[in-house]
């Protein structure tokens, strides 16, 4: 149990070191549905706000947009019971609505998942409709959640809508219709919760059973050692009652209990609503190790690492280089490394958060090579392959830092030069066609300009040249940034 104590405490640290806590604000709101005869829908919602309380401001800048969760209502239980739901989420950005229909002994399934959806619906329109209280602040993604009987409506909820995200259920029980045919309908992401010693939905019958068959393209099955059905949400006497009928009981407390769905489910949420890849990272890592807990997930390939492309060598000097590439999708830091030609040793640069950096104290006239990678979650466990070498030579110290010593103003793509060794007759091949005129210069190793031209961008890049055997530097400028490049003449 320490160790699952600590796995979460380091969890919510991390999540705090990145999410603004808002305040909880609160409304009531009323929706009708014109398709089910004006379907009244009483629904608390409650919002990341600047201020705690009944309609108070919402939080962030005035285009902060959250994204929404409708939540699902167990059995003859209210939406109170949920408190410890709402005030999980809200704090980390997300509007979570909770419809307080289909109350009674008699539910009706169908319509109760219909309402989520509707919910779901109407939130989106209200934030597209101006002079509305949620006007530009909803966000795209949108995920529909429930306990229990809510849990069953979640899934019958995803026919019924196209703007759904995820789904997610805590206990979820099978409803009529069921929610398990249901599941077998959608390939959204998935997330389900079970209590191992849950006596009232037993999984075979219930969750294990929608999980099962659930035809998400990923999905993930959290069992909680020890966990209950009610304990899902805070006190009900009527969820209490019926639990205390049967057995198991739960051998954890509620407190527990609550706290392992809020580890798993905050981080899934980040990566699911808020296209945070770090999230999916964070959920495989406390998964792997949390005795707490046993996971079961069919997932292809959720997250992607790949190393950066358009790697570019520019503003070379006698002593230093600044080297650059794109930003990768998911990236916790990225890690360079860097060495003379010809030698084995690599200096490396780990923990860089920019796109670009400069390397110092390098030799005048001298090849690097040089590689980036991505890593793409903060551990270190899960990082790309090195990119591609890239090479650079330093200016000769006898023509000083003229060459590339000018802040870029339109990059100039990577070059080589084409054959390397030559006779003199070569070709410029551009990693991508340059934006308009760039200008060849080959200087020798005394500093002296032996060929100068300016090639439009339609000219062919092939240079005939007599040129005496040794080594020159050839460098291409288009009036903003240059590189160069070693060759050798035969």
């Amino acid at each position: 149990m320490k160790k699952y104590l600590l796995a979460f405490c380091i969890s919510l640290l991390s999540l705090c070191a990145v999410a603004q806590p808002y305040s909880i604000g609160s409304t009531t709101i009323t929706f009708t549905d014109p398709s089910r005869g004006n379907r009244a829908i009483e629904t608390d919602v409650y919002y990341p706000a600047s201020a705690s309380g009944a309609n108070t401001p919402l939080g962030g800048s005035s285009t902060t947009k959250f994204p929404v969760i409708a939540f699902g209502h167990g059995f003859v239980m209210t939406v109170g019971a949920y408190q410890n739901i709402w005030s999980a989420l809200v704090p980390q950005g997300y509007i979570v609505a909770l419809p307080k229909t289909e109350g009674s002994l008699a539910p009706n399934h169908t319509n109760f998942g219909k309402d989520l959806a509707y919910v779901i619906a109407a939130l989106k329109t209200n934030g597209n409709t101006s002079g509305n209280f949620f006007f530009n602040r909803i966000a795209a993604p949108a995920a529909v959640m429930g306990h229990s009987m809510g849990g069953g409506a979640a899934f019958l909820a995803l026919q019924y809508s196209t703007q759904i995200s995820a789904v997610i259920g805590l206990a979820p029980a099978e409803t009529n219709p069921a929610a398990s045919t249901a599941a077998g309908t959608s390939t959204l992401p998935a997330l389900v919760f079970a209590g191992a010693n849950d006596c009232v939905t037993p999984a075979a019958q219930h969750s294990g059973l929608i999980y099962n068959t659930s035809t998400s393209a990923c999905k993930q099955y959290v069992n909680i050692t020890g966990g209950s059905h009610c304990q899902f949400a805070n006190s009900n006497f009527n969820c209490s009652f019926g639990e205390s009928t049967c057995s198991p009981g739960p051998s954890i407390s509620r407190s527990t209990q609550q706290n392992i769905v809020n580890t798993y489910l905050l981080p899934w949420l980040k990566f699911r609503l808020n296209a945070d890849c770090q999230g999916w990272y964070q959920f495989q890592s406390l998964a792997s190790a949390d005795p707490a807990i046993t996971l079961t997930q069919t997932c292809g390939t959720a997250v992607s690492c790949t190393a950066p492309v358009n790697r570019l060598s520019t503003s070379i000097t006698n002593t230093s280089a600044v080297v650059k590439w794109k930003a990768t999708a998911c990236v916790s830091t990225y890690e360079l490394r860097y060495r003379a030609t010809g030698t084995s040793t690599w200096s490396i640069v780990p923990g860089l958060s920019t796109v670009s950096y400069t390397l110092n104290n390098l030799s005048a006239g001298t090849a690097y090579e040089w590689q980036v990678r991505t890593r793409c979650n903060s551990t270190g466990t899960a990082n790309s392959s090195w990119g591609t070498l890239k090479s650079f030579t330093t200016a000769s110290a006898r023509f000083g830092n003229g060459i590339g010593d000018r802040m870029d103003a339109e990059q100039i793509s990577d070059f080589q030069v084409l054959p390397n060794p030559n006779n003199g007759i070569f070709r410029l091949q551009f990693e991508s066609q340059p934006e308009g005129d760039v200008q060849v210069q080959i200087i020798d190793m005394l500093g002296k300009s032996k060929f100068c031209k300016t090639l439009s961008s339609h000219e062919e890049s092939t240079l005939r040249l007599q040129l005496p055997p040794g080594i020159y530097f050839v460098a291409v400028s288009n009036g903003g940034s240059i590189q160069t490049r070693r060759m050798i003449v035969q």
